[in-house]
């Protein structure tokens, strides 16, 4: 008999990097968020301003900010490198964590909180994406995409520290931004907009964006799965009933033609591949894409 819900593994075995790809994985990240490595009291720091984020933060990259931090922290425990502390990168994350909230969970001008958010629910507004530019379809707003890979970068961080707040605040913001990016719920053929407006008030582009509905299913189930975990129980329920309604009894996605589509897809889908068959079938539909570009540069190579 089928499960109810996805059978996620919370600790998946992971990736152990060479040496030398590890200290390039490192480097770059100093690329972003300064000499860390050479901060005395990690509470005091500050993460510095990335390129291209308004106020200095901008939501995509953050997220993967939290995440390599974590990946620090995991492969400096292993390593058990001499002279490192490896709780520093927890405290990196964190920091990074509330340095977030505080600018992409307020309004532009950083005075007040954005709509609907409170002191108790900080994140019940949503996130802005951090974009410099303020209006327009290519302006500032929120994007699902990025607001899931920011819940997934707070359920890590719980699972890191065994700290229940950080996937309870990732609860909080998938229950507060999910009914704004779906039209029709009350229909029969719900679908999903790609980008809503900074108070979440209207869309700002009303296609659906491909992964979407993949994206929500698979981070929420995740999100969920932590918050049994940690006895919070099937809070969810209803947010994840609804992705599974857009893509269908069979969970259909169409992998596209995107390099960051398929990248993103096959990541999306680690968390249930191979324990469910419709992840099996993504993830085979991706290498067939990914195949194709082999062809093609086989093609190039030949000249013909």
């Amino acid at each position: 008999m089928a499960t109810p819900y996805p059978i996620i593994d919370l600790q998946p075995a992971g990736f152990s990097p060479s040496p030398s790809i590890f200290e390039r994985f490192e480097k770059s990240m100093e690329e972003v968020y300064g000499k860390f490595a050479e901060v005395l009291d990690p509470s005091t720091w500050t993460p510095p301003p990335v390129a291209g984020g308004h106020r200095g933060r901008y939501l995509w990259t953050d997220a993967f900010g939290v995440m390599n931090f974590l990946t620090l922290y995991r492969e400096h425990t292993k390593l058990a490198t001499e002279g490192i502390d490896p709780e520093k990168y927890l405290i990196f994350a964190k920091r990074l964590v509330q340095t977030v909230h505080d600018v992409l969970g307020r309004t532009r001008d950083g005075t007040s909180r954005l709509p609907r958010a409170t002191d108790q629910e900080p994140l019940a507004g949503g996130l802005r994406i951090g974009k410099v530019q303020e209006d327009g379809p290519h302006g500032d707003g929120q994007y699902h995409h990025y607001l899931t890979q920011w819940m997934l970068a707070l359920n890590r961080l719980s699972m890191a520290t065994n700290d229940p707040t950080y996937n309870r605040q990732a609860c909080s913001l998938g229950k507060a931004i999910h009914p704004h990016f779906f039209l029709g719920l009350d229909t029969s053929q719900p679908h999903m907009v790609w980008k809503m407006s900074t108070d979440l008030s209207h869309p700002l582009v009303s296609s659906e964006g491909n992964l979407d509905p993949l994206d929500g299913y698979v981070t929420y189930s995740l999100v969920q799965a932590s918050a049994r975990k940690f006895d919070d129980g099937y809070v969810l329920d209803e947010e994840i009933l609804n992705y599974k309604r857009v893509l269908g009894p069979d969970l259909h996605y169409k992998p596209s033609s995107d390099t960051l589509d398929l990248g993103m897809a096959l990541i999306t889908t680690q968390w249930l591949y191979p324990k469910e068959d419709w992840a099996t079938r993504v993830v085979s539909r991706c290498f067939e894409e990914i195949s194709k570009f082999e062809l093609l540069a086989l093609h190039d190579e030949n000249g013909q």
